[in-house]
């Protein structure tokens, strides 16, 4: 591989974060040099394009860039990582672009990191060879080449003005991409390669270790074992702090709770959303009547205040304060119950002796699926519930396993969806959720544009937000995809939650968290900059 030169500027800013229960400093409960934590998510799966640090959160690979810690208020910057500087516009219409890549870096095995390796990681995404299925996201990604021995420029289908935040993706050696194939059958998925200050040394279904690497190529990590070990049921990963791990992922009300005895509570700002799904092919979820007054009935302020404990915001059309002059509130659905009965009343839904609306012989019922372990997909979905009774409209909740997710369940099957897995563009954070062309049957994954929304004028907004290089050109369009859905709403958008993270205090100096997506768990919160803890 090419070797080039080094140079990167580092970015720090200072964040404080609040926390609870803390024990006295420098207290410590075990191995000084181990952190044992308990995440959500399945363990393995490690091959960068299956979605493994696809934000830039991974121990192991790392990608051109990564999210830029302690700003919450705002979209962060891309902190340049593997690459040099910002990337630059080839020509004046943002289709292409050019980026310069470090010279000093090795891959854990030992081989020399170079800019054919971007090359190969980017290219292989979109080769439909290695069904890679976060493809989908890069839709716009054309191809890459290398102009240099540490330049590569990235062609991309139209403009593209944030392109710096879709380059998070962590970049693996060339020669893993040497023989095509399903990534999740590659040899990269059990043994993963990276540039990363991590090497994977165990990987079980139930544990996880990573090792400090001696031979990074940046400063070596104080944490020298990082154990992750996973229960996806909220209770459980409290009891296990209970029994001694130092640190999970937790809803606020058991996280409170938890917080004593030597552990605190760390709340890191996420555009992590979650809404109803309101499937069209559903005769009354799908009903366009019934999907607008849901939106004006739901009590998105109350959900905030009483299951999220304060740790989130409400949001309505996807769209909120991050994005700065792009976000018009005054496209946000109010909490009107007397609106959402007038949409109602409008379409010929009338209420039944029972107070349940009915059209042409149909009661206003459906289901609403969620998952029964997660306590706040189970509460908010309790509380749509409820708000829908009191405008006439029946809803079942149903406890479902995961397994059950399939496209076809979600045709028909309204539910507890999270979203927000890369939120960091406001094309990313809408595109698949909303365009047309990923409700045909095997486009994008089975989260994409789940409530199979079909909206001419919408796709019209979104093709034409992405590709517009003028910036006032684009808040104006994105104002009118805010219009546009209050007008005719997807789904039922509740709220945003904050991730909140119970961490043993055993006198490490943590980093500041960062603006979290979806994807959360102990690759985020502290864990973020885990390498750059210090006593």
């Amino acid at each position: 591989m090419t070797l080039f030169r080094a140079g990167i500027g580092a970015v720090a800013t200072a964040f404080v974060v609040v926390v609870t229960g803390c024990a006295a400093p420098g207290a410590t409960t075990g191995d000084a040099g181990q952190f044992v934590v308990i995440d959500t998510e399945e363990l393995g799966n490690f091959h960068p394009l299956l979605g493994e640090g696809k934000n830039g959160e991974s121990k192991i690979f790392e990608g051109l860039y990564r999210v830029q810690e302690g700003v919450s208020d705002r979209i962060p910057a891309a902190v340049p990582v593997l690459a040099v500087g910002a990337p630059e516009p080839v020509g004046g219409d943002l289709s292409r672009w050019t980026v310069r890549t470090r010279t000093d870096v090795r891959f854990s095995d030992g081989s020399a990191f170079g800019p054919e390796d971007v090359v190969a990681t980017y290219n292989s995404l979109t080769d439909p060879r290695f069904a890679a299925p976060i493809a989908a996201e890069y839709d716009f990604l054309r191809k890459v080449t290398q102009t240099g021995p540490d330049t590569v420029e990235f062609e991309l289908t139209g403009a593209y003005a944030d392109f710096d935040h879709r380059l998070f993706l962590g970049i693996a050696p060339a020669e893993a991409f040497a023989t095509p194939g399903p990534v999740d059958k590659a040899e990269l998925n059990r043994k993963p390669i990276g540039t990363g200050p991590y090497a994977l040394t165990e990987s079980r279904p139930d544990q996880v270790v990573l090792t400090a690497r001696d031979d990074y190529w940046g400063a070596r990590a104080a944490v020298r074992r990082f154990v992750i070990r996973r229960s996806d049921d909220d209770n459980a990963r409290a009891g296990q702090l209970r029994d001694g791990a130092d640190g999970t992922v937790l809803p606020p009300e058991l996280a409170r709770a938890a917080a004593k005895n030597g552990y605190r509570m760390v709340s890191a700002v996420a555009n992590d959303w979650r809404a109803i799904t309101l499937p069209s092919g559903h005769p009354v979820a799908g009903d366009p009547a019934i999907r607008k007054a849901l939106n004006y009935a739901v009590d998105r302020k109350g959900m905030v205040e009483h299951i999220l404990d304060g740790h989130g915001a409400p949001i309505s059309t996807l769209i909120n304060q991050v994005y700065g002059e792009i976000y018009d509130p005054a496209q946000d659905f109010a909490f009107d119950r007397g609106e959402a009965a007038r949409v109602l009343d409008a379409a010929g839904w009338r209420i039944g002796a029972d107070g349940i609306r009915e059209r042409d012989g149909r009661r206003a019922a459906f289901e609403i699926a969620y998952y029964p372990t997660e306590v706040l997909r189970r509460d908010l979905t309790l509380a749509v519930v409820s708000d829908a009774k009191q405008i006439g409209i029946d809803i079942t909740p149903v406890a479902v396993d995961k397994k059950k997710m399939t496209p076809e369940y979600l045709a028909h099957t309204a539910f507890l969806l999270g979203g927000g897995g890369q939120p960091y563009t406001v094309d990313s954070q809408l595109y698949p959720k909303l365009h047309s062309k990923y409700a045909v049957p095997g486009v994008g994954s089975k989260w994409d544009n789940a409530s199979d929304y079909v909206n001419p004028r919408m796709d019209e907004i979104l093709d034409a937000a992405r590709v517009a290089a003028d910036p006032a050109r684009r808040t104006e369009l994105y104002r009118q995809y805010q219009a546009e859905y209050h007008r005719d709403p997807a789904m039922l958008a509740l709220v945003t939650t904050d991730h909140v993270y119970v961490v043993r205090d055993n006198g490490w100096r943590m980093t500041p968290t960062a603006l979290e997506p979806h994807t959360h768990g102990v690759a985020w919160g502290p864990w973020y900059g885990l390498s750059r803890w210090t006593r």
